[in-house]
């Protein structure tokens, strides 16, 4: 797209940017330059915005403070507007629907209506010289030319003004293109950190960049309390509290999936990809308590923890694929989805899936393992306890 805007001549400003940054729909990131004095800061915008054009991966760098614009304006004798016998409504609509036109009638055509729009030909009206000759009426019919009621001249429009905080700011934008967020940030923070800031100017890096990052953080959070929940719900369940820790010894490794799953599929790390990996905490540990329910019944029938294991492992296998083959392939459309908004959802059902893969195929190896370890621990433990008890025996 960027290419083909690029021939366009008549295009001096575009901006192409896609959502995949964050749900808000921006992936921009800012640099927020504070300070109050206009020039100052407006000279330090353009010296970031330089500094990040040589920044591989940077798009699209904008200043959000406009240039000086050239504007002509009409300065009225009062005096002589009401010799003439105008008023500065009357001055200012003639002079509207001469330059900028007015709409005469409309149009239609095929059940289509457009408006008909009159105004003077370009030539009368794209200099000073031409403006000061149009003709006014006055109330008595006479005409009066314009340049007789005041002189019109050329200014400079001042630059909009930003605030923030009560602080006037002006923000330069870049887009990633072929590299993260946090990347880009990273490079730009180092560009900013070698420039001489004045003691008036404050710079912070921000925009969607700090939105992801302030998502992360609320994630992380959430992440925290699932694996709380989760665990208090396998303890009472299994009345115990070492249980637990055994089965949610698959999360990790769920996670790891998802970085795999990530990579491979050239996909960024976004907040919905973290929600994605949140929702895996509930999900993962199904295969695991499967199978580690099924080996505490086999010892309660009075297997051996070996043999337990053995039994639970070949009878539990064809349970755990189903259920994580069921997931995956209800996960798969919204991962392989190519219409509106699928780069937005679509790294939740990428990580989803990677995750569910990979702890489906560690959770029949390593939760064993942790508990025969786990096991053969406290078999140990209680043997010791029943010897310290009978030792008078010996």
């Amino acid at each position: 797209v960027r290419l083909l805007i690029n021939d366009i001549p008549e295009i001096i400003k575009y901006n192409v940017s896609t959502s995949g940054g964050s749900m808000m729909g921006g992936n921009n990131v800012d640099v927020e330059i504070f300070g109050y004095d206009i020039n100052q800061t407006t000279l330090l915008a353009n010296q970031i915005a330089d500094s990040i054009r040589l920044i591989k991966g940077a798009r699209e760098i904008t200043i959000s403070r406009e240039d000086e614009k050239p504007e002509l304006r009409m300065e009225i004798n009062r005096e002589k507007m009401a010799a003439n016998g105008m008023n500065t409504t009357a001055i200012s609509s003639a002079l509207y629907n001469r330059i900028e036109g007015f709409t005469a009638t409309k149009f239609r055509e095929l059940g289509e209506e457009y408006d008909v729009v009159v105004r003077f030909k370009k030539e009368f009206r794209n200099s000073i010289s031409a403006i000061e000759n149009i003709a006014l009426q006055k109330p008595s019919g006479e005409f009066v030319r314009l340049g007789e009621l005041g002189e019109v001249k050329e200014y400079y429009s001042p630059p909009n003004i930003e605030r923030k905080r009560r602080e006037r700011v002006v923000i330069v934008s870049a887009i990633p293109y072929k590299i993260s967020m946090g990347a880009l940030a990273a490079e730009i923070q180092k560009s900013v950190n070698k420039i001489d800031l004045p003691r008036e100017v404050m710079i912070e890096v921000g925009g969607a960049y700090e939105d992801q990052q302030e998502g992360f953080m609320d994630l992380a959070l959430l992440l925290g309390l699932s694996l709380i929940l989760v665990y208090l719900v396998m303890a009472s369940q299994f009345e115990s509290l070492k249980m637990p820790f055994i089965i949610m010894f698959s999360i990790p490794f769920a996670f790891s999936g998802v970085i795999i799953a990530l990579l491979l599929t050239n996909t960024t790390l976004s907040i919905i990809a973290g929600v994605g990996a949140v929702m895996l905490v509930g999900i993962v540990v199904k295969n695991a308590i499967v199978l580690v329910d099924y080996i505490n019944l086999m010892r309660d029938r009075g297997y051996e923890l070996s043999e337990a294991i053995k039994l639970s492992g070949k009878s539990r296998l064809r349970p755990v694929l189903m259920t994580a083959l069921t997931t995956i392939l209800g996960m798969l459309p919204l991962a392989m989805s190519s219409g509106e908004g699928s780069e937005v959802w679509s790294p939740m059902g990428i990580s989803v899936i990677g995750g569910l893969i990979a702890s489906t195929i560690i959770t029949m190896i390593i939760v064993t393992v942790i508990y025969m370890l786990f096991a053969t621990r406290g078999e140990r433990n209680k043997e010791e306890m029943v010897r310290s008890k009978f030792k008078f025996l010996d």
